[in-house]
């Protein structure tokens, strides 16, 4: 009997220096974890994995950049065909598949070798979520251009009206996921990415409403992230204070390739581009606005290729070096063969700065009009329309020593 109380009594003390140390340990962690508040004193570019969802499917998926001090972002489009050989599958797939068979972990891991980003944040959203909040939020605006009346292949009924609409409910998940033959990959990713931004802008636009006590447990619930509820508000509080005006909206590009049935996205020299467009982007939201200098040229940037989103990942190189960007825009064509700059003002200098920044030697210039000659006087200084010459970062098989031309315009 007494060897059965001593032995209790053993059990019970293990017990109780088993939950102490679990105490210290759990303390221990909680003192040496850094709120997103304290992590922006080492970092203050915050860096979330934004991941639409239905059920275990992804469905869309953003990198969002932001820097709160100025107010400005970003948003990385991570197409779900991305191709390349992924270690933590062991072969050549679509990046989705990492997320279907490996888990989001391994899914944010390989995001960030694809960026070359540590990414710190993740935000989950259930497209059923996504309806729940576009309720509470009073609709989210879009525009679509042209009514849809389709259904999806295992009976979907696809409704949407045309023009300036805000969507509730089904009609989210609906934009969301309608999938039609004549549309390119492209646009149903910048369709996507339109939604995101609605999303966004109308939580930044209710923010007051979402940060009282009674309301904050509903918004939240609609998301799961990798954080307590004390830093995810502090996270929601910073993604609830960027102008979603001038957020930057890019994407991975690249070619497509049909590789053993299933059509990859294969991004730009080897990802070094895409690479190159995150550490911009970086660099560009961080840096303070109205800093002077000289003067600051403004371009037109057009794509003249059939590669999507070449233009508006290439605004992101020009205005890192000092350019602005004012407007993004399809070339008359898709099929130019070579890239060349269009010269507004007759500055031969500062177009072939431009030029030398993308080893782009064909510069026309412009004729300029003759005095008393009513012609309408354009917003930039110069255009810029990408040709199949352009890698995404130069231009190939120019010369060197440059060409000059004039034509009229």
């Amino acid at each position: 009997m007494r060897l059965k109380r001593e032995r209790k009594g053993i059990i019970f003390l293990v017990l109780i220096i088993a939950i102490f140390l679990a105490l210290i340990v759990s303390f221990y962690i909680y003192l040496r974890a850094d709120s997103v508040k304290d992590k922006l004193k080492t970092d203050p570019i915050i860096k979330a994995l934004i991941l639409i969802e239905d059920g275990e499917k992804v469905v869309f998926t953003d990198v969002f950049l932001a820097y709160a001090e100025s107010g400005k972002g970003a948003l990385i489009t991570i197409p779900e065909n991305t191709g390349a050989i992924y270690s933590s599958l062991g072969r050549v797939d679509r990046i989705d598949a990492v997320f279907n068979e490996k888990g989001l972990a391994a899914y944010k891991e390989e995001i960030e070798k694809l960026l070359d980003l540590d990414i710190s944040y993740s935000v989950e959203i259930q497209l059923k979520d996504f309806e729940r909040l576009a309720d509470l939020l009073g609709g989210l605006g879009v525009f679509i251009p042209q009514p849809i009346d389709a259904r999806g292949p295992n009976g979907e009924i696809w409704l949407l009206p045309s023009g300036a609409v805000n969507l509730f409910g089904s009609k989210v998940s609906s934009y969301m996921t309608y999938s039609l033959e004549t549309e390119e990959e492209g646009a149903m990713q910048e369709r996507r990415q339109s939604m995101l931004v609605a999303l966004l802008s109308a939580l930044r636009k209710n923010r007051n409403l979402i940060f009282q006590n009674a309301n904050f447990k509903e918004f939240s619930s609609c998301f799961k992230s990798n954080l307590n509820k004390k830093d995810f508000a502090e996270l929601l509080e910073i993604i609830t204070s960027i102008d979603y005006e001038r957020v930057a909206q890019l994407e991975v590009t690249g070619l497509n390739q049909n590789v053993d049935g299933k059509l990859l996205l294969y991004p730009f020299r080897n990802g070094d581009f895409i690479k190159e467009v995150a550490r911009r982007t970086v660099s560009s939201i961080i840096q303070a606005s109205g800093s002077g200098g000289d003067r600051t040229y403004v371009l037109e940037i057009q794509n003249g290729t059939k590669v999507q989103g070449l233009a508006r990942n290439t605004q992101i190189l020009l205005q890192g070096a000092g350019f602005e960007v004012l407007n993004v825009s399809n070339a008359p064509s898709n099929d130019y063969e070579q890239t060349e700059i269009v010269d507004l003002i007759g500055n031969r200098e500062a177009a072939k700065s431009l030029g030398d920044f993308i080893r782009c030697s064909k510069i026309t210039e412009a004729r300029v009009a003759a005095e008393g000659e009513n012609v309408e006087t354009p917003n930039f200084d110069f255009i810029l329309i990408l040709g199949r010459d352009f890698d995404g970062r130069y231009v190939h098989g120019q010369s060197s020593g440059g060409q000059e031309e004039r034509q009229g315009q």
